[in-house]
């Protein structure tokens, strides 16, 4: 197979991050599509976001390896998203209180040349301690929420708000890595770089 370089499909700066974690080398293309929030069966949504946004890079760059990532946040049943201004965050992180919720992470890799898509996702549980008005008051302003889903990112400040979790930490920030790493190494991808 041939060096294909990799493409990541997100202008998220945590991915970028993570992928960086794998030791590959990679191009940043972001892609705006209609993302789906919740029709059918809501845990599958995050693999068909992720697909289309990695098939909507792939289509002007065939000969690359594209990767796709759709992050959701799912708490009793529905579909939780980014906060629209800091009084929906503060409510967020209220209804979390005590509670546990689900983040589910869709990933496509993608390779059209060679006709390879491998489509998967991981699923975390994230229990919030119970949080005083006060203490979401103090996570708030020290943690810029408004481009989270859910109003939070366990990576900064977890510690005030987040009691346990279970499942890949790295899954929770954006992008699970142990099976994007094996495919990475499967495939070859970002020239030999993947770490052991």
């Amino acid at each position: 197979m041939k060096n294909y370089p990799l493409i990541l499909a997100s202008a998220s700066p945590r991915r970028q991050d993570l992928l960086r974690r794998c030791g590959v080398d990679f191009t940043v293309q972001s892609v705006d599509i209609e993302e789906l929030t919740g029709a059918g069966d809501i845990a599958l949504v995050p693999e068909i976001n992720a697909r289309n946004k990695a098939l909507a890079v792939a289509a002007a760059n065939p000969g690359c390896w594209v990767l796709g990532a759709d992050t959701m946040i799912i708490f009793e049943n529905r579909a939780i998203g980014k906060p629209a201004d800091m009084a929906e965050a503060f409510a967020l992180l209220k209804s979390f209180s005590g509670r546990t919720h689900e983040v589910i992470t869709g990933m496509a890799l993608l390779n059209k040349e060679e006709d390879i898509a491998e489509v998967w996702s991981c699923k975390s549980e994230v229990k919030f301690k119970k949080l005083s008005d006060a203490v979401i008051k103090e996570y708030l302003e020290c943690v810029p929420v408004l481009d989270k889903a859910g109003a939070y990112a366990i990576q900064d400040h977890g510690e005030l708000i987040v009691e346990r979790f279970s499942g890949e930490m790295e899954n929770i920030i954006g992008m699970p890595l142990k099976k994007l790493q094996l495919l990475l190494k499967k495939y070859s991808i970002g020239g030999n770089l993947v770490r052991k």
